[in-house]
């Protein structure tokens, strides 16, 4: 049974334990303050939607904190299972940055109200709550052992391919293809309907901001005037412009961009270039789909499909999906031989 390497565990040692720390540290900072009785914020709405005894809520939220580190910790040992590593890890690392942001936010406006019906939740605390929640999935991701086991379940599949065909594993697929060193490459890939509509989704929610939806109080008015503009005019260009993408190579790089806003996602020099091949490409074997990073890489991966796969001479993987990939790789290849 392989082993992985779990990767900064300093870091993850520090993000496991931080939760319960923020939880221990903000009561205590609270002291006298804080309420017998703490304003809970379910919904996210400025005034509170629920009232729970302070002993209880300080109880909970610190054995979730707890709780989350310890499942964590347990995942350390647990790297030769990757899928059950990374469900502990991500579990745990969730939880337990939930429950710290959950705390701060209901913890705080009850303190400083001091009359639990009076604390409002102001629009910083839901942010707040927010990033919390997102920072609980870090932990799963610079962990790298799922990363490591997607390297090495291609490398297999691949060896299971070239078994079938009945070819040598150590020649490149490429290397058979007859292509001129001198001939271009360019070629488009369009993602599935459903990321089109998810791409066409923070335009909808940007103009229901701007012109529907109004705040409890001014700060919620301010927050929506800031976010719908934002989500109008910087993500949902981001996102439509992922949906279709355009690779090109030139004579001494490989270019990744959006073909419809023509922004840059990758550029790589041919001398850069350790290993490509034309493979397979499966979503969730480069952590999903998308413009997706990762430790030790990154990718751009429309839908299951063929595409690149490069591993770079930095120890960096990179992918991306694109048709007629096999004629792509040999020209890489041709082009790598004379470098």
């Amino acid at each position: 049974m392989p082993h992985y390497e779990v990767k900064h565990r300093s870091l993850l040692t520090l993000l496991l334990v931080l939760p319960s720390l923020i939880v221990l540290g903000t009561r205590l900072l609270l002291g006298t303050s804080l309420p017998a009785i703490t304003a809970t914020h379910w919904s996210g709405s400025a005034y509170p939607d629920g009232f729970t005894d302070t002993r209880v809520f300080v109880t909970v939220c610190i054995s979730l904190a707890i709780g989350g580190a310890v499942l964590g910790f347990i995942s350390f040992s647990l790297s030769h299972k990757p899928v059950l590593h990374s469900l502990l890890l991500f579990v745990g690392g969730l939880a337990a940055w939930t429950s710290a942001g959950l705390f701060v936010s209901c913890a705080v406006p009850s303190a400083l109200a001091g009359d639990p019906t009076q604390a409002l939740l102001s629009g910083g605390f839901t942010v707040l709550s927010i990033v919390a929640s997102l920072v609980g999935l870090l932990p799963v991701w610079i962990a790298g052992v799922y990363q490591q086991h997607a390297k090495e379940s291609q490398a297999k599949r691949r060896q299971r391919v070239a078994k079938a065909q009945g070819r040598d594993t150590s020649v490149p697929v490429a290397n058979t293809a007859t292509t001129s060193s001198a001939q271009g490459f360019n070629q488009t890939a369009s993602a599935s309907w459903w990321f089109w509509l998810l791409g066409l989704f923070p335009l909808a929610m940007g103009i229901v901001m701007l012109t529907v939806l109004k705040g409890d109080d001014e700060s919620e008015t301010l927050i929506m005037l800031i976010s719908g503009p934002l989500f109008v005019l910087i993500l949902t260009p981001l996102i439509l412009g992922l949906c279709k993408i355009r690779v090109r190579i030139t004579e001494d790089q490989v270019r990744v961009s959006s073909a419809i806003f023509a922004f840059p996602l990758r550029t790589i020099s041919v001398n850069q270039i350790k290993e490509v091949r034309s493979e397979e490409i499966l979503p969730m074997e480069w952590s999903g789909w998308g413009w997706r990073f990762f430790p030790g890489g990154s990718a751009v991966v429309l839908r299951r499909s063929e595409g690149l796969s490069f591993d770079l001479e930095d120890g960096k993987r990179f992918a991306v999906t694109i048709p007629d990939s096999q004629r792509a790789a040999a020209i890489l290849h041709s082009k790598m031989n004379r470098v």
